[in-house]
Formats: structure tokens, C-alpha cells, sequence
């Protein structure tokens, strides 16, 4: 497939920064169509971006225009529903994190996908920075040995999203769901995405709807949603994870805490050859029987960009994209692990 013409479905503030803006830089990329629920805002983003089509709905823009791939970007609870609407069709998804809400329903959709053959990636940004491609070199190389431990770690201080992002019903969770899963897929990942075998958890809802004064929030395009003012999911989550082959991932997460705000996810890597943290990017080795720290140099790159490529060019070419449907179960299966585990206040184990 030489062109590629996508769909955009949900038109929030990613859509227009990240998405809209590297297909339109992207070479033999059309933005064929847009669908948002509030059709004003579709309509305004097709003319501003000269994009043909706008709808309404995703069904309606799957049956009157021809598209080879589509882009989700709705609340998290809707990504397998239209998934599955495009699977049916024929049509590449590309949907933002998670994959989904539902585990029997991310599984059916997966195995529609399959028999369809439609191509699945889970946006999954941060695999594609420049400095966790480095490292993830060094772990495919053996740099570190085997990995018996890593943590991660995001915190902010005072940055719980406004919207549907706090609504259990369209998101299926909180700051695990929202900020967590990259975290989780990032160390998971580096780990070489090693089985899960138990999970200990505990979420909770430490500081809630605050007010505190002089603190913005990033907030939800959809007025509609925004409105309702639904807060009833967790701000903080931390687990403990097994794996069956022997390592362990201690992961820490919140939407605000009354401490220090991490810049960055903060993965450290701890293995029997070497070890690593990722912010700042950092290697640990012995070398001629010393212990040696070294801060290798690179230039930054453009994740969201590096990640509408690429699945473009998996697309065009047919091939497995780095984050598949498959590991974004995997994923979301942790995730529900972790809040099954605080919900009955034991380990969970996995068979």
C-alpha cells in the first residue's frame, strides 16, 4: 500500500497537537475524515486542516468514506467499540492507551482483529523516545545481564486531568489508567515483557477534587463531559509485580501527592551484569573491575511523530507494530491486577 488514507476519530487537544499535525508532515499520508460527538467541533477542525469529511459518528464515517487506517482518541471506554466497528471492516487501528476498559472485550476484539487481519497499535508514546530506545539497546544486548529488579516511578504534584479522565465509567480508571499504564508498559517493556505472575496493589483517593489555590489542570476538550463533574477513581496507585521468570517491578503513581513532582517517568533497571536509571539516562557496569557510571550523549527526538510513522509504515508494509494489540492486553491485564489486588486487599495470582 503505497497511500495511506486515515480516519480521525475524537478530536481532543492530542488529536490536534500530535496526531493531525505529523500525518500532515507524514509523505503519502491522507487525513481522509474526522468524527468527534460534538459535530461543531468536527466540522472546525476539517476546515482548518482542509479535510474533506467530518461526522458525527465513527460508523457513519467507516460507511461513506474509504479509509485504510483509523486513529482513536476517545475515552478509553469507547476504544474497543469503534475498534471493533473498523476490525469489521477491514480497517488498521491505531487507538490511544489503553487498549481498552474490558479484558473479555479487548479479547474478542483482538480475535476479530486477527481473523480480519487488521493491524492493532496501542499509542504507547513513550517507546519512542530517543533516550528509552537507547537503553532498551543496551537490555537487548545483554548489557545489564539478567534484570532481577526495576522500579518505576511518576508523580505530580498537583496534576489531576478535569473531565472524563476522573469518570470510572469512560475511563475505567484513574491515575493507573491515565498515567500509570505508561509507566507500567515502559518497564514492562525494558524488562524484555517478561509473564506476570502475582500482583500486590493498593489505589486510593488521597487528595481528591482539591482546590488548591494557584495550580492549573490539563482539562478534557469535551465541554459536554467536563460538565458532569464526575470524580470517583483513584489519584495514587503503587504495586508490587511478579514475574515468572523471577524479577520484580515495584511501581509508584500519582496524580498528586504533597511532595516532589518527577519530570519524567523514572525507571531504574537493576541486573547482575549492569543496571540503569532513564532519567537522566544513565549506565551502570563493571569495567576492568571497577565499578563505572557513564551518561551516553544523543539528541532528542520527537516521540509522537516517531509513533505516527511508524505505524504508518506498518501499514504501507504490513508488518507488526512495536506496541501490538497483544501487548496492550498484557497490559491492561497488570492494570486490573493491581486493582483487584487493593480491592480484596491480597496478592492476586495469575495462572
Amino acid at each position: 500500500m503505497e497511500n495511506v488514507n486515515v480516519g480521525i476519530i475524537g478530536l481532543g487537544a492530542i488529536a490536534e497537537t500530535s496526531h493531525i499535525l505529523h500525518l500532515n508532515d507524514s509523505e503519502n499520508v491522507t487525513i481522509a475524515a474526522v468524527a468527534d460527538l460534538d459535530i461543531n467541533r468536527a466540522k472546525d477542525i476539517a476546515e482548518k486542516y482542509q479535510i474533506p469529511h467530518s461526522f458525527q459518528e465513527a460508523e457513519e464515517m467507516f460507511n461513506e468514506v474509504t479509509i485504510d487506517a483509523v486513529i482513536i482518541c476517545t475515552p478509553n471506554q469507547t476504544h474497543i467499540p469503534i475498534a471493533t466497528l473498523a476490525a469489521q471492516m477491514g480497517i488498521h487501528v491505531f487507538m490511544e492507551k489503553p487498549i481498552g476498559t474490558d479484558l473479555q472485550d479487548v479479547n474478542d476484539y483482538l480475535e476479530l482483529a486477527k481473523a480480519k487481519k487488521v493491524l492493532t497499535m496501542v499509542g504507547m508514546t513513550h517507546r519512542f523516545r530517543r533516550d528509552t530506545g537507547i537503553l532498551k539497546e543496551y537490555a537487548e544486548q545483554q548489557a545489564f545481564g539478567d534484570v532481577y529488579y526495576a522500579k518505576a516511578k511518576l508523580f505530580r504534584r498537583r496534576g489531576t486531568p478535569k473531565g472524563w479522565f476522573t469518570n470510572k465509567a469512560l475511563a475505567g480508571g484513574g491515575a493507573m489508567m491515565d498515567i500509570g499504564v505508561h509507566a507500567l508498559d515502559l518497564a514492562w517493556w525494558l524488562m524484555g515483557n517478561p509473564q506476570v505472575q502475582s500482583i500486590t496493589g493498593k489505589t486510593l483517593n488521597g487528595l481528591g477534587n482539591y482546590q488548591t489555590k494557584y495550580t492549573s489542570s490539563w482539562e478534557s476538550k469535551n465541554k459536554k463531559l467536563n460538565a458532569e463533574h464526575v470524580f470517583d477513581v483513584e489519584d495514587f496507585s503503587s504495586a508490587w509485580i511478579r514475574f515468572k521468570n523471577g524479577s520484580v517491578l515495584s511501581l509508584e503513581i500519582a496524580w498528586a501527592v504533597n511532595g516532589e513532582q518527577d519530570g519524567n517517568i523514572d525507571i531504574e533497571l537493576f541486573g547482575n551484569k549492569g543496571g540503569a536509571t532513564l532519567s537522566p539516562l544513565t549506565i551502570f557496569k563493571e569495567e576492568n573491575g571497577l565499578l563505572s557510571k557513564t551518561s551516553p550523549l544523543y539528541e532528542s527526538s520527537i516521540p509522537f511523530k516517531a509513533e505516527i510513522e511508524h505505524f504508518i509504515e506498518c501499514v504501507q508494509t504490513n508488518t507488526t507494530p512495536l506496541i501490538d494489540g497483544n501487548d496492550g492486553y498484557e497490559v491492561l491485564k497488570m492494570i486490573h491486577g493491581i486493582y483487584d489486588s487493593s480491592d480484596q486487599n491480597k496478592e492476586v495470582i495469575f495462572e
